[in-house]
């Protein structure tokens, strides 16, 4: 009988019904501090992200967890990200990336991720978007890994990453590719809105959310707004994820700026350009100082930004279309 490797942890969701019992039928509030998320995430390894290209990144966290002086982390991204992954490079808050696609779009490739890329300081798993995604729901789903047939077999994915291996497949015989579960210690994710039981809405999102929930030994929320629980109940196909699932839930408007918060608010272009120029001018640590560590508060980030002025204006923009 095959023995399962100590290294791999056991589904959280496998926990006998007993060790379930709530102690009380009372819910109690998952509301922590920005700062106090920060420390959590800045304790941990491995962190996982939503969202997609400039859109819905939880920037409040990572910001918070840069300050808190989160290093040597490895980053499970969406399979396209922009500034949420590039930020943490600038930062040397990272030293391995699961890499799919980091870049700005029609702005090019992301700074501090080819400067890290070019001189090798920090770790790069090729990865692609198959890897990531099915990586993720073999976690999801406590399976040892998931499996592909022929997605391989016309590029270099298996000689440049060595957590892509083959197996005999037992009902065909053909050999096909394994890959690997990707588990992460914390899950960070953006809603538009979420009561403070952990129940959140993210009114666009890439479909990733549940199974990156579910792969992590922890979930932290930002959301846009606290609403009561009877909105949330109002329209349950609108709920991305349960409360159950959810450890923290940290409350920051306009938490995910620069990047776009569907329905909510437009990306910044302004200020991505400002963060894109400033990196590749030899100016990350100046950026840090100025928008990451200098502000004392989320607030004082926001003035900095533009103030609420401008952060009116991004939500104009999404309201008018």
């Amino acid at each position: 009988m095959a023995s399962t490797p100590t290294d791999v942890p056991p589904h959280k969701f496998m926990i006998p019904l007993d060790e379930q019992t709530a102690k009380t039928a009372k819910r109690t509030s998952k509301l922590i501090s920005l700062e106090e998320a920060g420390k959590i995430i800045a304790s941990k390894k491995t962190i996982s992200l939503a969202g997609s290209h400039s859109a819905d990144a939880a920037m409040s966290l990572i910001r918070a967890a840069i300050r808190a002086g989160a290093k040597d982390m490895t980053m499970i991204p969406p399979v396209t990200t922009s500034i949420a992954a590039d930020l943490p490079i600038a930062a040397k808050m990272l030293s391995k990336l699961y890499l799919s696609y980091v870049g700005f779009e029609v702005w090019g490739m992301a700074p501090a991720f080819r400067f890290a890329a070019e001189n090798q300081t920090m770790e790069i798993v090729e990865a692609d978007e198959p890897f990531i995604l099915l990586g993720t729901q073999a976690a999801a789903g406590g399976r040892p890994f998931n499996t592909v047939q022929y997605l391989y077999d016309a590029t270099s994915h298996p000689k440049l990453n060595p957590e892509i291996k083959t197996v005999t497949d037992p009902y065909t015989g053909c050999t096909v590719y394994t890959i690997p579960p990707l588990y992460s210690d914390v899950f960070i994710m953006h809603a538009q809105a979420c009561d403070e039981f952990g129940n959140a809405q993210c009114w666009g999102g890439s479909g990733q959310e549940r199974d990156k929930a579910k792969a992590a030994k922890m979930v932290i929320v930002q959301t846009d707004q606290i609403v009561p629980s009877s909105e949330i109940e109002k329209d349950a196909g609108k709920q991305t994820i349960p409360g159950l699932w959810v450890d923290h839930v940290v409350h920051v408007p306009y938490a995910a700026h620069p990047t776009f918060s569907s329905l909510n608010y437009a990306p910044d272009e302004e200020h991505l350009k400002l963060y894109i120029d400033m990196v590749k001018d030899g100016r990350a640590q100046e950026y840090i100082d100025t928008y990451v560590t200098g502000p004392k508060d989320h607030m004082d980030y926001i003035e900095r930004v533009g103030g609420m002025a401008r952060m009116e204006e991004l939500r104009k923009a999404v309201a008018e279309g």
